[in-house]
């Protein structure tokens, strides 16, 4: 690269206008759209029970995200019907390391919400709800 005076060779500037004008258009059809952008956020790759799914009486939770986590500094809890809310504390201690498991008591039918705020290891913190419902036992 040859540098002509202090202003540079003309196509310099021009490349980085169009490299700013492309970061700048996927930033915005990023946004527009929805689309996730990279980055460094923990998320949900998969749960037990889903999320919106209608079980029997689930004997564990299962969160599975797509990093690892600082388990110890993440937390868990679960509302149930009547606005309920349990602290899930105990983690199993054997889980992957992008994975928190928590023993559940006996859940009885309705609708319950798990809230979630766990931090990756990279210092992102995330947080989300997930539901599901208890069937009713009977047939």
């Amino acid at each position: 690269m040859r540098l002509v005076g202090c202003r540079g060779p003309l196509w310099i500037g021009r490349a980085a206008l169009v490299l700013g004008l492309v970061v700048a258009g996927w930033a915005m059809v990023t946004w527009i759209s929805g689309i996730p952008a990279a980055s460094g956020h923990a998320i949900i790759l998969e749960s037990s029970p889903k999320h919106q799914e209608t079980v029997a009486a689930p004997s564990r939770l299962m969160l599975r995200f797509n990093s690892r986590i600082e388990k110890k500094l993440c937390s868990v809890s679960l509302i149930g019907p009547g606005q309920t809310t349990i602290l899930l504390l105990r983690q199993e201690p054997d889980a992957p390391s992008n994975m928190l498991i928590y023993q559940l008591p006996v859940l009885g039918p309705g609708a319950y919400r798990v809230k979630w705020t766990v931090l990756a290891v990279d210092g992102h913190v995330t947080q989300g709800t997930l539901v599901f419902s208890v069937a009713d036992g009977k047939p």
